[in-house]
């Protein structure tokens, strides 16, 4: 696949995804989590649903680029999910209460006859369809979250971002530019190829990657 074809496969990706989780490589260090988190804002700017998976401590420098619900930083949890279907009930009112780490939610009113197996439950996970990841050379660089994200993995598209030449190229996509002289400036560059917006959040967090990354 040349440069440009795969240029319009990524960029068709990001016009059509409907949830992209960015997956800096722990491994990487403060460069990975700098340029993710660049990556990151310059996908809100497109009003992308997007999640930062990050299992590792944010840096308090860093906490002003984003708020701490958006970083999934256990990709072990899930939701959970109760459908109820009341349709052809008489139903207006609905509570809930709290006891013993039990949630009770009330219906009312409903017929004496109400089958109980309209009342469904089920855990959803996280239904990424783009997953791009940085730095990561292998995908056993992400530990444990790749275990708890093996489904999600499996199923999207996944972008791999990264600078060294001991990189895999393990992605559906694989953007391995050794020239690059951090994870920052790479993801920096790109950012501008895919044709999104830099704000000025995004280009401190980047400059900031960069400032963290060792001269050569």
């Amino acid at each position: 696949m040349d440069s440009q074809e795969t240029l319009y496969r990524i960029i068709k990706a990001l016009d059509e995804s409907t949830k992209i989780a960015i997956v800096p490589s722990k491994v990487a260090g403060i460069d990975a989590l700098a340029a993710a988190l660049g990556l990151y804002l310059a996908l809100k700017q497109k009003d992308k649903k997007v999640s930062l998976v990050y299992p590792g401590i944010i840096p308090d420098d860093f906490a002003e680029y984003i708020r701490k619900e958006e970083v999934i930083s256990d990709p072990s949890l899930r939701d959970l999910v109760v459908a109820i279907d009341y349709s052809q009930t008489p139903a207006s009112k609905v509570s809930y209460s709290t006891a013993n780490d039990v949630l009770y939610l009330r219906i009312s009113p409903i017929n004496s006859d109400f089958d109980s197996r309209r009342v469904t439950g089920s855990v959803e996970g996280f239904n990424f369809d783009l997953v791009i990841t940085i730095g990561a050379q292998v995908p056993e660089d992400f530990g444990q979250t790749l275990t708890h994200l093996e489904d999600e993995f499996r199923n999207s598209l996944i972008i791999n971002l990264d600078n060294t030449d001991r990189n895999q190229r393990w992605g559906n996509i694989n953007i391995v530019d050794v020239s690059a002289h951090c994870l920052s400036l790479l993801a920096l560059n790109n950012i501008v190829k895919w044709g999104l917006n830099i704000d000025s959040k995004a280009a401190k967090v980047l400059l900031k990657g960069i400032s963290y990354s060792p001269v050569n």
